[in-house]
């Protein structure tokens, strides 16, 4: 965190990060002291301030809890800040697990020792109504009438935590608070709302709020509500309408070489400002800059800009140093409609046949299959004669007749004959993709595949990526196939995520206890573990935390790896930053070493113990060499090595037992 003093020019760092950036901070009223939050030495932010004319940084709350987004009370009174303090339990809906979950308050820290106190005196008769003391009514005779003193934002550490207090509105998502007078504003689940410290509650101003600004004398407010912008005076119950401006005519000039020369050199001090090491690879990037700023003159299309850009990165020989486009024209998209099946033409009959229709699960609403839907009659190997009642024929894209369909009624014809005899008709609704169905039918054809081969003793589960998608399918495979002899996880083109931990302990969970219970079989816990033998399945298309998760899955132990070498793209990204024609740049911002203090995997990838080329003749052929070397792997070390069956004890006999004990 930098400060820059505006009449000298003079830069000076008032105080530096630890894991995680310092991302937000506020002045004081009287612009003595800037308010942030930190993390401490466990990883816990605390709520720190910085006096500027002192030039130290001082610590207020502790490293208990997770405290950030301070700001200082328009009054200068208070700190308001967000803190996770609430440890609510939750219950997983599938098994005996729980997070902790809503623990997120508004707190205020009463900044004086002797500072107002934050909430009324009470009676259940009464208000109690506090007289003044002698220094009250002398301060009150002198300040009557005079001009009201330059306000002095005191700050007292001595018992600081003691002087904490939480607001009244319950746990939330809350984000941005902002000072106002008599009070503070905030956003929770889309709405802004106050909280005004003369009624001690909270108000709804405007809902449908996504970002809000304040103007200096905290009266007004700039809001945006969806793609809309606004200003108003800050009261309760503003319309969502209210204060709107039109921006239906602002008008933008752009010179589009200017522009170019400002993102070139942007995108460059971003990657010098961000990447993870501050070597960059040891590439020389001034002289990198000095090449490549040559050719800004030779751009004629935002297009040929990316490519300069993507080339100047590619110096620093990075994964995930992406460069996304900017200020293109989009071309108008057309929606289509598709049949979850393939089209195969039969030029002698000049239709086309159903070939295959993919695996769905019609409960799913991203798996929902057009043709297996209940009440829709077609079947594989029929033709297809029409759609909403035109005829369908080889020498046209059939798929013509599909556009803008998905999600809609469609009338489809279909006849077991080729000549289009004895035809059946459904009404079914098409969808927009089919990479869904595709990749279900693509699962199911492996796990059937390790169903025959280990005689249903091995379970098989893959993996797409480490974000919602990977988790809900191991998750899921883990609930299905736990109970099976040895597992299978199938790693290959997973393209990544989250950093996999979880999912690596998923699998690294063992038997701890079994419990009897009268007239029903044990139970045993965790619930869901897995005892026996696990290999991973690799190749060049596990990404990112698909690199992650082979590594992880090694260091604990958990198998064997087999296939190919990983990606080996294992530098994390981060917060992307935006450039001004809307772009952004992703920039490594973190790199991964071991604890013997070497850099791993990335530029490297992670090894399999077994090489297994998956040839694309044999996969095309049906076969799957790295699951066929599973198996057999698998099978040898069950026999080997068999898993242990534990058997219920007889009963215990403990008649006489606290007798004896006695005795």
């Amino acid at each position: 965190m930098k400060i820059i003093n505006i009449e000298t020019k003079k830069e000076s760092i008032a105080d530096k990060a630890v894991e995680s950036e310092i991302r937000n901070f506020a002045f004081s009223p009287d612009s003595r002291w800037i308010v942030y939050a930190k993390e401490t030495s466990n990883g816990q932010p605390a709520i720190w301030v910085f006096n500027i004319e002192d030039a130290k940084s001082i610590q207020l709350t502790d490293h208990t809890f997770n405290d950030f987004a301070p700001v200082f009370s328009a009054d200068g009174n208070y700190i308001f800040f967000l803190s996770n303090r609430d440890f609510n339990l939750g219950f997983s809906s599938f098994e005996f697990d729980y997070v902790y979950q809503n623990a997120t308050r508004i707190y205020a820290m009463i900044l004086a020792a002797d500072g107002p106190k934050l909430f009324k005196d009470k009676n259940d008769v009464e208000p109690v109504k506090e007289g003044e003391t002698e220094n009250q009514k002398k301060e009150n005779e002198q300040t009557s009438g005079k001009k009201e003193d330059k306000l002095t934002v005191r700050i007292d550490t001595e018992g600081i935590n003691n002087r904490i207090v939480v607001l009244p509105p319950a746990t939330g998502n809350y984000r941005d608070l902002i000072p106002v007078e008599g009070g503070l504003l905030y956003l929770v689940g889309g709405k802004l709302e106050k909280y005004d410290i003369e009624k001690e509650k909270s108000e709804e101003i405007m809902s449908n709020v996504s970002q809000v600004q304040v103007s200096a004398d905290n009266k007004t407010m700039l809001y945006r509500s969806g793609n809309d912008y606004g200003i108003t005076a800050i009261k309760p119950g503003i319309k969502p309408d209210e204060g709107k401006l039109n921006l239906d005519n602002l008008e933008m000039k752009i010179e589009p070489r200017k522009e170019w020369t400002q993102i070139f050199n942007d995108a460059w001090r971003i990657f010098r400002d961000y990447f993870y090491v501050d070597n960059l690879h040891g590439v020389n990037w001034k002289k990198v800059k000095e090449n490549y700023i040559k050719w800004i003159p030779y751009v004629g299309h935002r297009a040929d800009l990316d490519h300069i850009l993507s080339e100047m990165v590619s110096e620093l020989n990075a994964g995930h140093a992406y460069i996304n486009w900017g200020d293109f024209e989009q071309v108008k998209r057309i929606e289509g409609g598709l049949l979850g099946a393939k089209l195969e033409p039969d030029a002698k009959a000049n239709k086309f046949k159903i070939s295959e229709i993919f695996d769905s699960e019609n409960w799913n609403s991203q798996r929902r299959s057009p043709l297996t839907t209940p009440g829709v009659d077609v079947n594989e190997g029929d033709y297809l004669i029409s759609i909403n009642g035109k005829e369908i024929k080889t020498d046209e894209n059939p798929y013509l007749y599909l556009e803008n369909t998905a999600g809609k009624r469609t009338e489809i014809t279909v006849s077991a004959n080729a000549d289009g005899s004895n035809p059946r008709t459904s009404v079914i609704e098409p969808v927009k993709s089919e990479l869904e169905l595709m990749y279900l039918t693509w699962v199911n054809q492996r796990r059937e595949l390790v169903d025959k081969l280990s005689n249903g003793r091995i379970g098989y589960i893959h993996v797409p990526n480490t974000s919602y998608e990977g988790n809900r399918e191991l998750f899921r495979g883990m609930y299905a196939y736990h109970d099976k002899e040895a597992l299978i996880i199938d790693d290959r083109y997973n393209g990544g995520g989250f950093i996999p931990d979880v999912m690596t302990s998923l699998l690294d969970r063992k038997t701890l206890s079994y419990w009897q219970r009268s007239g029903l079989e044990p139970m045993r816990t965790p619930g869901v573990a897995h005892d026996g033998p696990k290999v991973m399945l690799i190749n060049g298309y596990s990404s990112s935390g698909g690199d992650a998760f082979p590594y992880f899955f090694k260091k604990k132990g958990l198998g064997t790896l087999i296939g190919t070498r990983t990606w080996g793209g294992l530098v994390g990204i981060s917060g992307n930053a935006q450039l001004v024609d809307g772009a952004n740049i992703s920039v490594p911002r973190f790199g991964i070493y071991d604890e013997n203090e070497n850099w791993i995997i990335e530029g490297i990838g992670v090894y399999p113990d077994i090489e297994v080329v998956d040839r694309p003749e044999q996969l095309a052929k049906g076969e799957d060499p790295s699951i066929e070397k599973a198996v057999e792997v698998l099978l040898r070390q069950l026999k080997e090595n068999p898993v242990k069956k534990v058997k219920k004890p007889q009963p215990p006999n403990r008649a006489g037992w606290i007798e004896e004990d006695i005795d």
